[in-house]
């Protein structure tokens, strides 16, 4: 065998092997999923969202004809969560469940930033809020609430879950766009927070319209004011908070997911397309509508992503606003 024959059959083998290996990538996206697929959950077990996206994997495992393992990671404000799906391969099997509370985290200490660091693949949901007051309020529409504490700053309090929180950002954008001051006292979460309402310790909150669906038919609290772009199909009579005279964005706890940013595209559509089908399929808008959830999902990932910088957006400002640093 002459030495020119040697080196062009080995310059084949060579090509034959590059060929190779640039396939297999391809080979793996379309094979995609052939093995269990994790979400990773950086809340505790037992809560709506839990619920909700245990009931999305059981979907989920129809369509990609794959096991869907859901595993809980709470603590470090959603950093254990986070850092095992960045720590994971890129390949598509380690998804991250989102939410709007990790926006507020992220403006608030600055320790991540899910558009950077994640791929958002679509919304599951959202839930939409409202502005309430208890049975004895003297305030009996949105205008009264604000003349009062235009009138006696310092002198109305409200309800959220703590400082930096969602309800208490919208609320200070409420105050910074009507013109009144009032007082944060923090509670546990929703259910102390509209119990405090109920009671009169304090004279207002913002929370989910699943309580105010509960408690305002028996008279326990009034709802001012529907913190969304339309009036609530639960109460038409109630104005939106533009409506009542107060401009700011509307506000919906929403929920949803995300990848590793390094994922192939191809990987990133499909798992978009069936995640999205998921979150709208009959047996998850059954088991989530009583959690006072719409169900709803993204056309593309990018509708995603820019839901996800408007929140961004109106948060940085208020917390700019408030002076409010890391912790």
């Amino acid at each position: 065998m002459t030495k020119q024959l040697i080196c062009r059959r080995l310059a084949l083998c060579l090509a034959g092997a590059s060929l190779l290996g640039s396939a297999l990538p391809v080979l793996a996206q379309t094979d995609f999923p052939n093995r269990p697929i994790k979400i990773v959950i950086p809340l505790p077990a037992g809560g709506a969202a839990d619920v909700g996206v245990r009931t999305m994997a059981l979907e989920l495992e129809k369509s990609l004809k794959q096991p869907v393992v859901v595993e809980n990671k709470p603590g470090g404000l959603f950093m254990l969560g986070l850092q095992s799906v960045l720590s994971a391969p890129a390949d598509g099997y380690s998804v991250m469940h989102l939410n709007l509370g990790m926006v507020g985290v992220q403006v608030v200490q600055k320790k991540f930033d899910l558009n950077k660091q994640l791929i958002p693949l679509t919304i599951a949901g959202d839930t939409p809020m409202v502005l309430m007051v208890g049975p004895n309020s003297p305030h009996k529409t949105m205008k009264d609430l604000v003349a009062f504490g235009r009138a006696n700053p310092g002198k109305l309090n409200y309800a959220t879950p703590g400082q930096g929180a969602i309800e208490h950002l919208k609320i200070a954008q409420m105050e910074k766009a009507a013109g009144f001051t009032g007082v944060n006292v923090a509670y546990k979460g929703g259910p102390d927070m509209v119990k405090a309402v109920i009671g009169g310790e304090v004279d207002f909150t913002v929370a989910p319209a699943i309580f105010a669906m509960q408690f305002a038919p028996k008279g326990q609290v009034r709802v001012l004011a529907a913190i969304d772009q339309t009036r609530l199909k639960e109460f038409p009579d109630v104005p939106t908070i533009v409506e009542a005279g107060v401009n700011v964005s509307p506000l919906r706890i929403w929920s949803g997911f995300a990848v590793h940013p390094d994922t192939p595209p191809a990987i990133v559509q499909r798992l978009q397309r069936e995640l999205a089908a998921a979150g709208v399929s009959l047996p998850v808008v059954e088991k989530l509508t009583p959690f006072g959830m719409t169900l709803k999902s993204s056309k593309t990932s990018e509708e995603f992503r820019q839901q996800i910088a408007s929140d961004v957006l109106w948060m940085s400002e208020v917390v700019k606003d408030l002076k409010l640093e890391p912790n």
